[in-house]
């Protein structure tokens, strides 16, 4: 088997500046969450039965997308770190300003967009639910999008529901590189360490406490997701960091043993809280706090497993194909706007057939490409406008701090509503 040959290479064999396959892994996780939501549209929450059960039933689990790339995130942006001398270039404030620079534009610009259709077709009429904006917006639901509180305010993440992901993101890089700090003074270990306690605790104090008296809101939701964060970093490093030099090889066929394991592991709890109708949705999201660390750790294997793959493999080469790699270039465009072109073209396909999965079909034929080329278009002109082009402080991680730390994903929306 590939996978575990003796056909793992080591880091002198890698082109330094050959790591496309993040960006193929982004592209996956995008068009998941994008073709999630189209599938809830028409089909709701109900699962399929028939010829073609199996793929459309997955794409109710687009929730783990956002997982995938939080992972993505940390291990993009720790990069640069573990592959030079842990230090940022810029320092801290070159940090935050080529985050802010990178997320803050495209998400300020879709918020723009959908307000000024609100102001003439208010989006409670042609949303799927009645979790839209309405008419006579609540002052709350405008100001918690503007400063980025979806995820300590919930209750007012109505504008567009991924949007949630973005504040969860954002919160999380004012920790990172606290993050960073704990892994150059006291190695993997005690980061992941850290990172487990944090998380166990954060979540504790929000099953104590669901809305913090006086000010009404939650601790960071989801509370746990910090050890996402943490497990794209050390990927990173165990992948990447000199201090694995002399087992690097270990490591990564060892990813490899971790990622099947892990697929076990998650086969066994999806098979045991499955996604069929709107209650065992509840029940499905009520164990998030056990999944998503297991679908992070998953995504944390693979990455340090492909680290160690040749490019010119098949797994590597399907990752790194052209049409991936551009997809996972405006992935971040695609996620802040899918669910409104989406929803606009349901309202179009409610006018013209009746039968759900005839609907799912035109909307799958048409929605495709508009969000597609849709996203490819506003990233033209909100991303790569006004997105950061400083080299990295490594060359190896050129390509990555290009478009590093991208949040795509599933939001509220993908729960019942």
């Amino acid at each position: 088997m590939l996978l575990f040959s003796d056909r793992i290479v080591t880091d002198r064999q890698l082109p330094a500046d050959r790591l496309l396959f993040l960006d193929g892994l982004r592209a996956l996780a995008a068009l998941w969450v994008m073709l999630g939501h189209l599938r809830l549209f028409p089909l709701g929450w109900t699962a399929w039965e028939g010829w073609a059960a199996a793929p459309l039933n997955a794409l109710m689990y687009m929730h783990y997308g956002v997982d995938v790339f939080l992972v993505l995130s940390g291990f993009c942006l720790a990069l640069p770190l573990v592959r030079g001398d842990g230090t940022y270039r810029g320092g801290l404030k070159g940090f935050f300003a080529a985050r802010a620079a990178r997320i803050l534009p495209p998400y300020f610009a879709t918020l723009a967009l959908i307000l000024l259709v609100n102001t003439f077709v208010p989006i409670v009429r042609w949303a799927r639910h009645d979790l839209g904006l309405t008419g006579d917006m609540p002052w709350q639901v405008l100001w918690t999008n503007l400063l980025l509180m979806q995820d300590i305010y919930p209750q007012y993440n109505n504008v567009n529901g991924p949007f949630w992901s973005v504040a969860t993101e954002w919160h999380l890089y004012a920790v990172f590189p606290l993050l960073i700090w704990v892994w150059r003074r006291h190695g993997v270990a005690a980061l992941l360490a850290a990172g487990t306690v944090a998380a166990v605790a954060l979540t504790a104090l929000s099953d104590a406490f669901p809305r913090i008296p006086v000010i009404d809101a939650s601790v960071p939701q989801p509370p746990y997701y910090v050890v996402l964060l943490v497990q794209g970093i050390a990927a990173a490093a165990l992948a990447f960091s000199p201090r694995f030099e002399s087992v690097r090889a270990m490591l990564r066929k060892g990813a490899w043993l971790a990622a099947l394991l892990l697929v076990v592991a998650i086969g066994a709890a999806f098979h045991a809280y499955p996604i069929v109708d709107v209650p065992s949705v509840l029940r499905h999201n009520a164990m998030f706090r056990w999944f998503d660390p297991l679908a992070g750790a998953l995504t944390a294997a693979l990455l340090v497993g492909l680290a160690g793959v040749a490019p010119t493999q098949p797994l590597r080469r399907l990752l790194e194909s052209s049409a991936l790699v551009k997809v996972g270039g405006f992935s971040y465009s695609l996620y802040l706007i899918h669910i409104p072109l989406l929803t606009a073209l349901y309202g179009a396909t409610l006018l013209l057939v009746e039968e759900p999965l005839t609907r799912f079909l035109l909307l799958l034929a048409a929605g495709v490409p508009v969000c597609l080329i849709g996203a490819w278009m506003f990233s033209r002109v909100f991303e790569r406008r006004f997105g950061p082009r400083a080299r990295p402080a490594h060359p190896a991680a050129q390509v990555q701090q290009v478009r590093a730390g991208e949040p795509v994903p599933s939001g509220p929306s993908s729960r019942p509503g």
